[in-house]
């Protein structure tokens, strides 16, 4: 890649005089080959086991991202879940708590109307 820069640059310097006669054919011909060896490096990043291991890490470590992110998402609609139901059970414990008392004082009542009689 940097050899190919370099012949680009060295086929490209444009003379303060004017480009010499055949400059723009070199300057087209530097940027073929600068195009053939970009894709001949990107041939070869692929055929590289090194490449390959560190695009399935890439590739593994977006699934464990996804993975996470759903997770997370499950868990915070259980979490709510039972949120909801300790609030629901709550309320619950409370209400015939409430009704418990309620009777109490009626079975009082009703008894202190029996002795009274």
């Amino acid at each position: 890649r940097h050899l190919a820069r370099a012949l680009y640059a060295h086929l490209t310097l444009v003379p303060p005089s004017g480009p010499p006669p055949g400059a723009m054919k070199a300057g087209v011909i530097a940027a073929a080959l600068f195009g053939a060896c970009r894709s001949a490096m990107a041939e070869k990043a692929a055929a590289n086991p090194l490449g390959t291991v560190l695009s399935l890490i890439d590739e593994l470590t977006a699934k464990t991202i996804k993975e996470g992110e759903a997770e997370a998402k499950a868990y915070a609609e259980f979490f709510e879940w039972c949120d909801d139901t300790a609030k629901s059970g709550e309320h619950a414990v409370q209400t015939a708590t409430m009704q418990k008392d309620k009777l109490e004082a009626k079975i009082g009542e009703l008894t202190s109307n029996i002795d009274v009689s």
